[in-house]
């Protein structure tokens, strides 16, 4: 009998294994020979399918409302038609919903900041005029300062009407182009894949289950059944997280826009309900989707009454506290229970790569990647991790 132990290496170099280490080097030097076509390839690749891909976004946040509804739409009923139509009629349901609420978001917001703007851009020469008072007052004993200040002529009416003019048209979304056709011609484009995404969004929700029948039937025929209860594991545990991190996200935002529509409204301060719409949205963004919204609300409230800005930034720094310490983890709970600092590195990462796209799609990434890796630490010690 020979004791000898097979040199770990030696694993390698099996014939089939041997075969496919030689596809993966060689498929890696072309990859770096060609990187600038491989990027080109991928990028077009991209192009091509983003409505696609933003359909299946869709559909993914449409379910986790759909599963809501099914829940409440006669889900004890034995009515054949009931049964049959329910999905459908939940995903329209979650759609008109969806729809909806975007629709009140943009006519509450775009006429608001329409008017802020405005608004500053009429007051702006008396704002300047007491900052340059309250300067000269101050650095009357520096002449250099003081002939500086005295020299500053600005041409009032064209400002205010470069202002004006972005603000009716640039934040509505319209002159942003010089060209009519080039405008019409992009927001036709804009306007078709959105509606693909949607159609095709709304088809995969309706074939749900014969594609996860499908795809387990692919996952048995190509992978064992080990390699096939881990890829499920993974795909699990992302889907918690995801799901559990657009829940929390959400249901946060509600809260916070609420409640800071209420203490608005409490201490008279304008722009409460426009505010309290932005603060909400803009919280769906981790960690610094909060200071964008102080900063557009302490805008908002500058233009209309500039001594109360100051006691706004006070009260949405105290909320959005308590709501980070209070609110905030027990919506989320331990779907996307992660350290602020990996929270912090995500964000980073994510919105250097894709924007605030990324920011959102990194914080469940590493939810996921943190509660596979805490679980793996969990088995190799057979002791809870630290």
């Amino acid at each position: 009998m020979n004791n000898q132990r097979e040199h770990p290496l030696s694993k390698w170099f099996g014939e089939r294994k041997f075969v496919r280490l030689m596809l993966l080097a060689a498929l890696l030097t072309l990859g770096v020979i060609h990187f600038e076509s491989l990027i080109k390839g991928v990028l077009f690749l991209w192009n091509i399918a983003r409505p696609l891909i933003l359909g299946a976004v869709i559909a993914y946040i449409l379910e986790i409302v759909v599963k809501r509804l099914e829940k409440v739409f006669f889900p004890k009923s034995k009515n054949a038609w009931l049964i049959r139509s329910r999905r459908w009629i939940c995903i329209l349901l979650a759609a008109v919903l969806m729809l909806s609420i975007l629709t009140v978001i943009i006519s509450i917001v775009i006429p608001g900041l329409t008017e802020a703007v405005t608004l500053l851009a009429r007051e702006l020469p008396v704002y300047v005029q007491q900052a340059r008072t309250w300067a000269l007052e101050t650095f009357q004993d520096i002449p250099p300062v003081k002939e500086y200040l005295e020299s500053l002529n600005f041409d009032w009416p064209s400002i205010q009407e470069r202002i004006i003019n972005w603000a009716s048209t640039g934040i509505a979304g319209r002159g942003l182009l010089s060209s009519t056709v080039t405008v019409i011609g992009a927001v036709t484009s804009q306007v078709a894949n959105f509606f693909i995404s949607v159609i095709f969004a709304l088809f995969l929700l309706g074939s749900k289950d014969q594609l996860q029948r499908q795809f387990r039937l692919l996952m048995k025929a190509a992978v064992n059944e080990e390699k096939n209860s881990r890829i499920h594991h993974v795909l699990s545990t992302a889907n918690r997280c995801f799901s559990g991190f657009i829940v929390g996200q959400t249901l946060n935002g509600i809260f916070l826009g609420l409640l800071t529509w209420l203490g608005m409204k409490i201490f008279g301060m304008p722009y409460a309900l426009m505010v309290g719409v932005l603060s909400g949205t803009t919280s769906l963004i981790p960690i610094i989707g909060g200071y964008i919204g102080a900063a557009l609300g302490t805008f908002l409230v500058f233009t209309a009454n500039p001594g109360m800005a100051l006691w706004f930034l006070l009260f949405i720094v105290v909320l959005q506290t308590i709501s980070g310490n209070t609110i905030y983890p027990r919506l989320l709970g331990s779907s996307v229970g992660i350290p602020s600092l990996w929270v912090l590195a995500a964000i980073t990462i994510g919105g250097g790569i894709g924007g605030i796209g990324g920011m959102l799609v990194s914080v469940p990434v590493t939810a996921t990647l943190y509660a596979l890796i805490h679980e793996w630490v969990r088995k190799k010690n057979d002791a809870p991790a630290v």
